[in-house]
């Protein structure tokens, strides 16, 4: 089980927010790198351009509509850099955001009121909204924490030796985390979206795209030419044309319905991106990306799946192809080896009959030879009595 990190009271956590965020604040402060020599890196966010615009008395616009829940406008982006100094002050020792005030009391109500002392614009209702974003940086942060950690780099100066130590010890090396990580790793290498608007959300995309004079919102072709087509034309994502068609379709198809949505946007999205909505919350347009997403990679597994089963017809008629000439070679082998079998008969019944005359041939020789033997016997015998006969005298 991971110990628990000391606990601290709020005037605590509020003075040393105030030091660290003091420390941020300061462009002047070197804490990119232990190097003073080396210049190259990103640099620490210290959010200058808020205390600037601060200190000249202009106007921050940062808006929260109840659409998408999410903070659009003008200075949108720097809402979001000082959230960013300010999670860089929020303990680390913690395994998930929501276990945050259980862990360390006040750490959330102490970030609130940071945020409304930056942001005098921000009222009550905007809270919900505000501190998910909060929870959404702090888990960027750690993530980006993790990449320098598994890429053996220092410990980077803005963060406690106590918390590197305490990430390392208690959540980067936990079996369950880890598997996670690896899950979500792949996961990200799969959402290659393509956008031509950086880290600008759809919400802040369609917030400005509203009518300045009768503040309507976009449609959402407008939003998705606005987010995934580039100037010449051409989409910088591959469904880019084909979801267009479908939004027409669907406009078409689904008007009232989606006119009549609490979300419109997200209505239209959910019904060609084929996923059930979430309007609560503003839930739903944040998920946008994450569908188009889904549905490439859908598309591509889809395509690669077609490609697969393409070469294995290929294989299988290479194959049956493979198969027929090996057939039609054993067909003309057993034809030869008939042959040969036939050939090898008849000359085989040659041969015999050949055996047979010469046979023949043999008795009937040995049997003239024998009647001239003894034809030749005879002869001599007479030849030999006529000798005898003439040698014996005559008798008186």
């Amino acid at each position: 089980m991971a110990p628990q990190a000391t606990r601290r009271t709020v005037d605590e956590i509020d003075r040393e927010f105030d030091e660290l965020a003091s420390v941020l604040s300061d462009p002047r402060e070197q804490l990119i790198t232990s190097d003073p020599a080396k210049k190259s890196g990103r640099k620490v966010t210290v959010n200058d351009q808020l205390r600037k615009r601060r200190a000249k008395g202009k106007h921050i616009d940062i808006k929260f509509p109840k659409e998408f829940a999410k903070v659009c406008g003008e200075h949108a982006s720097l809402f979001k850099s000082e959230i960013t100094v300010l999670v860089r002050t929020v303990p680390l020792q913690v395994k998930k955001w929501r276990d945050m005030d259980k862990f360390h009391p006040g750490t959330t109500a102490s970030v609130w009121r940071k945020l409304k002392q930056k942001f005098p614009e921000l009222s009550e209702e905007d809270k919900d909204c505000a501190m998910r974003q909060v929870e959404s940086q702090y888990n960027n942060r750690r993530y980006h924490l993790l990449q320098t950690y598994r890429n053996n780099k220092p410990r980077p100066q803005h963060v406690s030796p106590e918390g590197w130590q305490w990430l390392i010890r208690n959540l980067w090396t936990d079996d369950d985390f880890q598997k996670r990580s690896n899950q979500n790793f792949i996961n990200r290498g799969k959402q290659e979206m393509g956008s031509k608007v950086g880290t600008r959300s759809i919400a802040q995309i369609a917030y400005n795209l509203r009518d300045p004079e009768t503040g309507e919102w976009p449609t959402a072709m407008q939003v998705w030419r606005a987010t995934y087509q580039k100037a010449d034309g051409t989409w910088s994502i591959p469904t880019g044309e084909e979801i267009m068609t479908k939004l027409h379709e669907a406009a078409g198809i689904h008007q009232e319905k989606i006119s009549s949505a609490p979300v419109p946007i997200v209505e239209h999205f959910a019904l060609v991106l084929g996923r059930k909505p979430n309007h609560s919350r503003g839930v739903g347009i944040r998920a946008v990306n994450r569908l188009a997403e889904e549905r490439i990679r859908l598309q591509v597994q889809i395509e690669a799946s077609e490609q697969r089963e393409a070469a294995a017809r290929e294989r299988a008629d290479a194959a049956e192809q493979h198969a027929e000439v090996a057939e039609q070679r054993a067909q003309a082998l057993e034809s030869q080896v008939s042959t040969v079998v036939e050939t090898n008969a008849q000359l085989q019944e040659e041969q015999q009959s050949q055996r047979d005359e010469l046979s023949s041939l043999r008795q009937a020789h040995s049997g003239e030879v024998a009647r001239l033997v003894r034809e030749q016997l005879d002869h001599q015998m007479a030849e030999l009595i006529a000798r005898i006969g003439a040698s014996q005298p005559p008798t008186s």
